[in-house]
């Protein structure tokens, strides 16, 4: 592959089969991970998560970033996520770079495309489509900034070794330059963790020239030492990330867990690597339970087979060999799938047995293996015939592989459009999940499509009667049809199955609120807040409801809480003025009436009630003006005509002025309260007027 800019091409060739994702809709974790997220709304946040490693700190700063790009327009988010991809596969290609730079002295004669695997290989990764979540799903990003950070500390640090052993240089910048992308790596997923076990794998396969005996024997202070960093990662998680098995709700055992690993690894991860289709972002794999089964033993089995393989390949490789350089690269390839798999296809329990952007960061080693493949296949045909048309053969067989993947990611990335066409695609290839009939059904509630999204609820619910998360859904369909006692009743089971599930506390309340049960509201509006202390509807609700219950002060208490993680929200200044007035801090209360109407020029009610304080203190012209931008803003509010008119037939003495108001008012609201009163007045102001 003869191509005069092969880094350029590939960032091109990544954008041309990701463009159709722009638009893609946010979907799943993006929901709570970002539109839910307040950290992520303005630079004054950072400070609030920077520090917190256990928030993947790098991740939510890159959010933010987006934010102040285009706030909650999708398209920088996946613009962001592309641009990654092409960071991560220019990296690919350095790597590999590097790893044919340690290997020159393995005559390069006995594979003369050697120059071309760099660019096969950063080809490979970059258009597998199992790296299609990866790059599609916003929440994914994770994946493949850890992927960047280890790649940049790998490349970094035997860079630095290459200039202390060749150029006899300290090499310190190298070093120094690994150790920051690893802390880095650490603020954005834990799977950098096996980074320094990787750095042994990488000396051992294309630095070392040893037998395996001899490189144990010589580095087994450092193989020691990696032990520190391990035990570093098991302390944090026990101790201080709220153990091992806090990421999962399903409460697995870790020999449960282990043991459908062993299946998922051969016959979901390896699969997909040598034949991705049929990918589904809802993957229905069993859980195999018992060890004493001999039908779970077959993922046993196939692994151990692939790690046999990868052990004969590993210690049979020489200073010498036609296939040298192939064999150390398959057997580093296989090393580093299993490595950076150990994270979550081990024995710490997840949330979701199978997730495809787990296989992000394993994809480098698969593309590799794909390259080493690719040249014992080259070379064994060039060996064997020396007709071009088997050669031509070949290469036009990794093309076709190529322009296959390509055509995958783009028909993928049209499943990723919407919520709709994504969950459709998971309920028909996961009909015996859940998880897609509700989130379809929720896909279906925010369309309005409320008969269908019942529909989609009562299946999941079929499934498990019990799933909260389709008992919540289906109340909220209700409330919004105006079931209100069948909405409760089944948020009320969605609390029985799990009674600190904040969003049923806050529907339920929502639900008590419309029957007029206003205390039994405020309760379980609390109640959301106790259990989501970031539950940003919960405060503004209860916050209002409790101005309705004459709780002035929780109402600013509330208030005030959504404010700090929605500042530049309108109408929250506005509630906030309203329970500071009624407090009688009326001076607060016009500050809040003033931000509350710079921030949103189209709203009217802050003036109108900052000109109902200006009349308090007598300040009658200054409530004058008030109205009156009120009313340019929204000239259909009878209440402001009505005000206007009594203020200038009973401070302004100005009754062709009084008179036109009142009328307005009168013909914009006929059956006001009062009505009455305004027809005599009216009345009496035309007989006033001069014939």
């Amino acid at each position: 592959m003869n191509i005069k800019s092969p880094k350029l091409f590939l960032s091109l060739l990544i954008v041309l089969v990701y463009s159709n994702t722009i638009l893609n809709s946010f979907h799943f974790d993006d929901i709570p991970s970002i539109l839910e997220k307040p950290w992520i709304r303005g630079w004054d946040k950072i400070p609030q998560f920077i520090f917190s490693i256990f928030q993947r700190p790098l991740v939510i700063l890159s959010f933010n970033l987006n934010y102040a790009i285009s706030e909650f327009e999708v398209w920088s988010y996946h613009v962001f996520n592309i641009l990654f991809h092409i960071i991560a596969s220019l990296l690919v290609f350095k790597l590999v770079q590097q790893i044919i730079f340690f290997l020159q002295d393995i005559s390069t004669k006995k594979n003369p495309h050697l120059f071309s695997w760099p660019y096969i290989t950063a080809l490979v990764f970059a258009l597998h489509p199992l790296s299609t979540q990866s790059v599609t799903y916003i929440s994914s990003r994770s994946s493949i900034l850890a992927t960047i950070f280890y790649l940049s500390a790998l490349i970094l640090f035997f860079k630095g070794f290459s200039e202390r052993k060749f150029k006899k240089n300290p090499g310190r910048i190298h070093f120094f330059g690994a150790t920051f992308f690893l802390l880095l790596g650490g603020l954005t997923k834990e799977i950098i963790v096996t980074l320094p076990a990787a750095l042994f794998l990488f000396h051992y396969y294309f630095i070392s020239r040893e037998s395996p005996g001899k490189w144990v024997s010589k580095n087994l202070k450092w193989i020691l030492l990696l032990l520190i960093p391990l035990l570093a990662w098991v302390g944090y998680k026990q101790f201080l990330g709220g153990g091992f098995l806090a990421a999962s709700s399903a409460k697995l055992p870790s020999s449960t867990w282990l043991l459908t690993q062993t299946s998922v690894v051969p016959f979901e991860y390896f699969r997909k690597f040598l034949f991705p289709f049929n990918l589904n972002l809802d993957i229905n794999f069993p859980i195999l339970s018992n060890w004493l089964n001999p039908k779970n033993w077959l993922g046993i089995l196939s692994l151990g087979l692939l790690i046999t393989l990868w052990v004969r390949i590993s210690i049979s490789i020489k200073t010498k060999g036609p296939w040298e350089i192939e064999k150390r690269c398959a057997g580093f390839s296989l090393a580093w799938i299993f490595l950076t798999l150990l994270p979550t296809s081990s024995f710490i329990p997840l949330l979701d047995a199978v997730m495809e952007h787990r296989t992000y960061l394993p994809m480098v080693g698969f593309a590799l293996l794909g390259t080493s493949i690719f040249s014992w296949a080259y070379r064994t045909v060039t060996n064997l015939n020396s007709d071009n048309f088997p050669i031509s053969l070949v290469q036009t067989g990794l093309l076709l592989i190529l322009v296959l993947f390509s055509l995958i990611i783009m028909n993928r990335n049209k499943i990723w459009k919407d919520e709709l066409a994504l969950w459709a695609d998971a309920k028909h290839k996961s009909p015996g999940l859940v998880r897609p009939y509700n989130n379809l059904g929720e896909a279906h509630d925010k369309l309005g499509n409320y008969d269908q999204a019942i529909v989609e609820f009562k299946g999941a619910l079929k499934i498990n009667p019990n799933y909260f998360f389709g008992l919540n859904n289906l109340g909220n369909v209700y409330g919004k049809q105006g079931k209100y006692e069948e909405a409760i009743s089944n948020f009320q089971k969605a609390l029985d199955q799990k009674s600190d599930y904040s969003p049923a506390y806050y529907n339920i309340a929502r639900a008590y609120h419309l029957v007029g049960k206003k205390q039994e509201a405020a309760e379980s509006y609390r109640k959301a807040i106790r259990f989501n202390p970031y539950f940003e509807q919960a405060f503004y609700n209860l916050a209002y409801l409790s101005m309705e219950l004459s709780g002035f002060d929780e109402a600013i208490e509330n208030f005030n809480k959504f404010i700090k993680m929605q500042p530049n929200h309108s109408r929250a200044h506005f509630g906030l003025g309203n329970a500071l007035m009624m407090k009688g801090q009326l001076d607060l209360a016009m500050s809040e009436y003033r931000l509350s109407g710079k921030l949103n020029p189209t709203f009217a009610l802050p003036y109108m009630n900052m000109a109902s304080i200006q009349m308090q203190t007598k300040n009658v012209s200054a409530a004058i003006e008030n109205y009156e931008i009120a009313l340019e803003i929204n000239p259909g509010l009878p209440a402001i005509h009505l005000s206007l008119g009594m203020i200038y037939y009973q401070f302004m003495n100005n009754a062709p002025k009084a008179l036109g108001y009142l009328k307005e008012a009168l013909r914009l609201n006929p059956n006001q309260q009062g009505v009455t009163r305004l027809k005599s007045l009216i009345v009496e102001l035309e007989n006033k007027q001069p014939a």
